[in-house]
């Protein structure tokens, strides 16, 4: 007798509706599940070569648990729903500021779900909002939401490309609490989920990220700004570039500084049984933007506009650890899991009032700033004209 192996579960992609995006918000007491299914004639150009259908398609139900809401979403689907391509998954600002925790048993636990999926979380509005929307450049929505967060994560430093593995970890860890990004709806809403949205030079409905959220365990506190998001990105060595804005020495003009590079250094002080952090962080940049007269030849200049771009960074990681220990008093900076590496014994006895510890330490910043090179000129334009 010959035996022949096969994939049990084995499915036509003919037969599935592939879910890219997924929504999570609150209905009353119950859950609205939103899911953003790929409709693949119209990506692949077939269908009759027609363009006039939609990328996507949004189907919508409700339910007391995740499971049963995505059941019930089958008497809507001819098709039934696969979730393993799964690109994004957001979650409703209200939903999140209740627990996000009843969502992620279900995910955790179903096998279909892969871990590279990005989440984050609707501001100021539903996730089902930001699913209706058709948006220009990428092909659908999601891949859309992914590409913008990659590339504002490497080239800005304001946001955070948190996937379901990390996020699912860190609401877990007693040491660390965890963040999102947020993501918000500018523009016409009504106008957003219209194919004219995407034929048009300037969209009437558009997505922006817009902030990072902070969690204690899995429900939403509240929000960091722009800056303390950046300066909570340094303290991760997750800054992979951005621009720094800096006043000219003695002018009201401005000049911009490249960070091209960061690399952060935590360490734990331990002095008469108290904690405290002494956070390092090494940068490196060029100066891209000048608007000022100044001599970038002199090494006078360079040190100086070191120490300018030193201060505006320390300034940002000041400002996001007063917000945190002062008003969320969440370990979203991980200090915790540097304690337990550095003083295990300790960290048994001060794990379960760890927000109360951590919400007073003391922590030492220290910028180191090196500008390498000029781009083109060292001379800025205002100088040379006034040559």
């Amino acid at each position: 007798m010959v035996l022949i192996s096969g994939c049990w579960n084995r499915r036509e992609l003919n037969d599935l509706a592939v879910s890219v995006a997924i929504g999570v918000d609150k209905s009353g007491k119950q859950i609205m599940l939103s899911n953003q299914i790929l409709n693949t004639g119209a990506i692949s150009g077939k269908e009759g070569g027609s363009s006039s259908l939609a990328p996507v398609t949004l189907f919508r139900e409700k339910g007391d648990g995740f499971q049963e809401a995505a059941r019930r979403m089958t008497t809507r689907s001819t098709r039934k729903i696969y979730v393993g391509q799964l690109q994004i998954l957001i979650f409703g600002e209200k939903f999140a500021k209740e627990g996000v925790g009843r969502a992620l048993d279900h995910i955790s636990r179903d096998h279909e779900y892969r871990k590279d999926f990005y989440v984050v979380i609707a501001r100021g509005v539903e996730a089902q909002d930001i699913l209706k929307v058709l948006t220009p450049l990428e092909k659908t929505p999601a891949t859309k939401m992914n590409a913008s967060l990659e590339v504002s994560s490497k080239a800005w430093g304001a946001t955070a490309d948190v996937k379901i593995d990390e996020f699912t970890s860190n609401i877990i860890s007693k040491g660390k609490e965890a963040v999102l990004s947020g993501i918000t709806l500018m523009g016409d809403p009504q106008t957003g989920n219209d194919r004219g949205n995407v034929e048009k030079i300037f969209s009437p409905a558009r997505l922006k990220y817009m902030g990072i959220a902070v969690f204690k365990k899995d429900k939403l506190l509240g929000w960091l700004n722009e800056e303390e998001s950046m300066g909570y990105n340094y303290t991760q060595g997750k800054v992979k570039s951005t621009a720094v804005l800096l006043t000219c020495p003695n002018e009201e003009s401005h000049m911009s500084v490249e960070v091209l590079r960061t690399k952060n250094d935590t360490k734990v002080i331990m002095k008469n049984g108290k904690p405290s952090i002494k956070l390092k962080i090494k940068a490196e940049g060029v100066v891209t933007d000048v608007q000022c007269p100044i001599d970038l030849t002199k090494p006078s200049s360079i040190l100086q506009i070191e120490q300018l771009t030193q201060n505006k960074i320390k300034a940002s990681i000041l400002s996001v650890i007063k917000t945190v220990q002062t008003q969320y008093k969440s370990d979203i900076f991980g200090f915790g899991e540097e304690v337990e590496r550095s003083y295990p014994k300790y960290w048994e006895g001060a794990k379960n009032n760890w927000e109360d510890i951590m919400s007073t330490m003391k922590v030492d910043v220290q910028i180191e700033m090196k500008i390498k090179q000029m781009f083109k000129t060292s001379k800025s334009f205002y100088e040379r004209m006034g040559e």
